[in-house]
């Protein structure tokens, strides 16, 4: 059961939306229901109502919350990093898997391909940025047009699927394999 940390002991809407991402990692998308995720936390459905509007609405937090804490962070920890683009680029493999930012990304796939109207969009505007920001990284290590497109998505595909694939690893194999897919994927930078 997840803490009550907001006002009165209350859950608050990122709790939530934490727990919404935690079932669907663990349990599937046909779990995402109000009434087996409030007994999951121990509440009421008027809680859920004090904080989305209808299942929708939820729904669609729920991506919301994963696009805006699992990729804004990443962006702005490697933006605020320095050094040259390899650097950033092998600081961003790094950050997401010891951060475990990607944890959520197999789930959330998986349930936009079965529910496109709904999460569909979001998940596509997501990819854009996240391939976006890095393709300039390898745009600015010296990589020109359509390789430095090839190589971030590659990136993003990599640490998208690195930690279920490599779940049962050990921390330092997991470690080593990273390395080398760093060195990998950054040969031939010129900065």
């Amino acid at each position: 059961m997840v803490k009550k940390s907001g006002a009165n002991g209350r859950l608050t809407r990122d709790e939530w939306l934490a727990q919404a991402l935690d079932i669907l990692a663990h349990e599937g998308q046909a779990k995402l229901r109000i009434e087996l995720i409030c007994a999951a936390l121990g509440v009421t459905k008027g809680s859920f109502y004090w904080h989305f509007k209808d299942r929708d609405d939820f729904l669609h937090s729920v991506v919301q919350f994963w696009s805006d804490h699992f990729t804004d962070p990443v962006v702005e920890q490697v933006t605020s990093m320095g050094g040259s683009a390899r650097e950033r680029i092998r600081h961003l493999l790094r950050v997401v898997s010891e951060g475990r930012f990607a944890r959520y990304d197999v789930s959330i796939r998986a349930w936009a391909a079965q529910d496109p109207d709904l999460l569909a969009a979001i998940v596509k505007e997501v990819d854009k940025r996240r391939l976006a920001f890095v393709a300039s990284l390898f745009t600015e290590a010296g990589f020109e047009e359509p390789e430095a497109d090839m190589r971030a998505r590659n990136l993003v595909a990599y640490v998208s699927f690195e930690e279920s694939v490599l779940a049962k690893s050990s921390k330092k194999a997991r470690s080593e394999l990273l390395n080398r897919f760093g060195d990998l994927i950054t040969q031939g930078a010129i900065a």
